[in-house]
């Protein structure tokens, strides 16, 4: 068996982001790691260069460029590993399927793979990977075994599935934060104030809204966008906060007392998150009064 150790890790879209990621971590470990990108730091003339030089290659880049990197380099792969990462599934690996077609001659390890976290991440503890398609697989469960060493979670879950799944965990997530980070900009300019006198928990939603807001939208749009999933639950959502406003408005306060016993019975079964909860806002408070005494000092 050929062991992925020995194999030369290329990584288009290697100088930042989650190819900058992929490339300290490969490096870390001791592999042999090249890569391309879009700036002046990248280390080979293009990626067909990089396809044909590295064993394993990465497709790390933005996700309306994927397709097309992945055509221009596919014809190149026999032989070869190509793992792309993008955050959403469904149409990459349906442009796979038809590149298959096209290119018979080619015969190569497709592996879809998504890190659910963001690459200013320093260790892998607890970190999550889907394996949502594998087609003619040689290398997919050592680089899952290599995840796994450092103590990441692995899950494999269906392309169809993931994208339906992610419609929840990233599009209803982000359409939210967002929402919520602009109704917080329409009240007041002054966040400081907010985030002062915030209780721990609602100041642990700042600080989530913080961390996405602040990093680059493009992201999260083509999220948004390239999800064909994330409609159908926005549109879904917009009918809860319409039903829950009227209530509101109504102030019916046993609608409102039945609409959250709804929510209870569904997150019933989570009751060891409170623990987990509990857990988060005592660090907080202690990290936040710890704080609060040096700026004292």
């Amino acid at each position: 068996m050929q062991l992925l150790s020995e194999k030369k890790i290329g990584i288009i879209g290697g100088s930042r982001g989650l190819g900058g990621w992929l490339a300290r971590f490969f490096a870390e470990n001791g592999y042999s790691v090249c890569f391309t990108s879009a700036d002046s730091q990248s280390q080979l003339p293009d990626n067909v260069s990089l396809t044909t030089s590295a064993d394993i290659i990465f497709i790390a880049v933005p996700i309306p460029s994927m397709c097309q990197v992945l055509s221009e380099i596919y014809p190149f792969a026999n032989g070869k590993t190509i793992v792309e990462v993008c955050s959403v599934k469904k149409f990459i690996v349906e442009h796979y399927q038809r590149l298959c077609l096209e290119h018979p001659e080619v015969k190569a390890e497709f592996i879809s793979l998504h890190p659910m976290f963001g690459p200013s991440l320093r260790r892998l503890r607890g970190q999550v990977f889907l394996f949502t398609y594998l087609a003619n697989p040689r290398y997919a469960t050592q680089l899952q075994a290599l995840f796994e060493a450092h103590q990441a979670r692995c899950y494999q879950i269906d392309y169809l599935h993931h994208d339906r799944v992610m419609g929840v965990v990233q599009g209803l997530n982000h359409f939210t934060v967002f929402a919520s980070a602009k109704t917080l900009n329409a009240l007041s300019n002054r966040l400081g104030i907010i985030r002062n006198i915030a209780s721990p928990p609602y100041r642990i939603f700042l600080i989530f809204f913080s961390r996405y807001v602040l990093q680059d939208a493009n992201l999260y749009a083509d999220i948004q966008m390239y999800n064909e999933f994330v409609p159908e639950v926005l549109a879904l959502f917009r009918q809860e906060v319409e039903k829950l406003y009227q209530i509101i408005l109504r102030k019916d306060k046993q609608a409102f007392l039945e609409y959250a016993a709804e929510a209870r019975n569904y997150f019933f079964e989570n009751q060891e998150d409170m623990g987990i909860s509990d857990h988060l806002i005592e660090q907080l408070g202690a990290y936040l009064s710890k704080l609060s005494a040096e700026k004292v000092v």
